[in-house]
């Protein structure tokens, strides 16, 4: 038989979470004071885990990731702002005067916009 055969077959009157008077519930006890209509703890109601779920994580919060890419990249100060190499170093240089390749080689601090963005993609640093 299958199983949407059994539902329908299942009497009307009797509900999947009924609570027997022959003795204690093993169900939690969000839905067995939700059946008696008293209101469960704050905890139980507003937590993410599964009611059937034997894990204690009732209201951890979560960590937040720092972007792999912008660790490698920008170096945060004391003062808040980002510190990162210039761009056009690397190859492609030959044309460049030496001069243009010295100056090229100095640390620059990102711009107030480019700050916003990395405090969110780097939110411990």
């Amino acid at each position: 038989m299958s199983f949407l055969t059994r539902i329908s077959l299942r009497p009307a009157s009797t509900s999947f979470f009924a609570v027997s008077s022959a003795g204690p519930s093993r169900l939690p006890a969000a839905i067995t004071m939700s059946s008696r209509g008293i209101q469960p703890p704050v905890n139980v109601a507003q937590s993410h885990v599964s009611m059937f779920s034997t894990s204690s994580t009732m209201m951890v919060k979560q960590k937040l990731k720092s972007h792999s890419g912008c660790k490698k990249r920008f170096f945060p100060n004391a003062s808040g702002m980002f510190k990162r190499a210039q761009t056009g170093k690397a190859h492609l240089n030959t044309a460049f005067s030496t001069a243009r390749i010295n100056r090229l080689a100095k640390q620059v601090y990102t711009t107030k916009t480019q700050s916003k963005l990395l405090r969110k993609l780097l939110p411990y640093a």
